[in-house]
């Protein structure tokens, strides 16, 4: 094998590699379970009674309530009582701010009657594919 052959079939290996990875990162997260507004929120965790500890995505857009960020990981606050609260952990703002309409997809977690965690957390406007 020549040289130039040599050469050309690392990049090919490496365009599959890349290709392999970029597959696999796009199908990190799992297509959520639901998809709801603030308003919306209660009535559709109904749904998720007895997956405690199960992998379960969920998807909720609402406005922007906070946005706090420390030691390499942001924390974005979304939807407000009466609607359960939506703690998005996650790692960069992306200079989102407070009363701005968003979309968090992540992880869910039920930290009591009226507040979810979503962890790991990706966040986006409406109407933007997911990242």
């Amino acid at each position: 094998m020549s040289a130039i052959d040599l050469r050309l079939a690392c990049l090919v290996l490496l365009a599959g590699a890349a290709l392999l990875a970029g597959t696999l990162v796009a199908r990190a997260q799992p297509e959520p379970t639901f998809r709801a507004s603030c308003s919306e929120l209660r009535t559709a965790l109904k749904s998720l009674a007895g997956k405690e500890g199960e992998l379960v995505t969920i998807e909720v857009e609402g406005p922007l309530a906070m946005v706090k960020t420390g030691a390499g990981v942001t924390y974005l606050g979304v939807c407000q009582a009466p609607d359960p609260q939506v703690l998005c952990v996650t790692y960069d703002s992306n200079g989102r701010d407070t009363g701005e309409r968003i979309v968090v997809s992540g992880g869910w977690e039920q930290v009591g009657p009226d507040h979810v965690r979503l962890d790991p957390c990706l966040h986006f406007l409406p109407g933007e594919p997911v990242p």
